[in-house]
């Protein structure tokens, strides 16, 4: 499995807009019980495709729950109620600081 999720990582770097890719990768991750992995891929998802945000938030919360990280669940329960209303998810950018080197 390791070679496997390797393998699918190369090819979401040489393709990193694929979202089947990320889901693939976020699959392979969820079986390998490396959730926290598998949210993020499944963040990316999201981000690139806002018409399957509900499915992939709802995916995100199944693997933050079994994976025991409440405060992942937290965030991720707001975000889905957003994408439930049609709505994006937008964070906060402080305008007023330079950025950061």
């Amino acid at each position: 499995m390791t070679e496997a999720i390797e393998h699918l990582e190369q090819q979401v770097q040489l393709k990193p807009d694929s979202v089947e890719l990320h889901q693939s990768v976020a699959v392979a991750l969820a079986l390998a019980g490396r959730n926290v992995e598998a949210i993020e891929q499944y963040q990316q998802v999201v981000r690139s495709q806002p018409n399957d945000a509900v499915t992939s938030a709802q995916k995100a919360i199944e693997l933050a729950n079994s994976a025991g990280l409440p405060q992942v669940v937290k965030e991720i329960e707001p975000r889905l109620q957003l994408y439930r209303n049609g709505q994006a998810y937008r964070e906060a950018v402080d305008v007023t600081s330079p950025p950061k080197p």
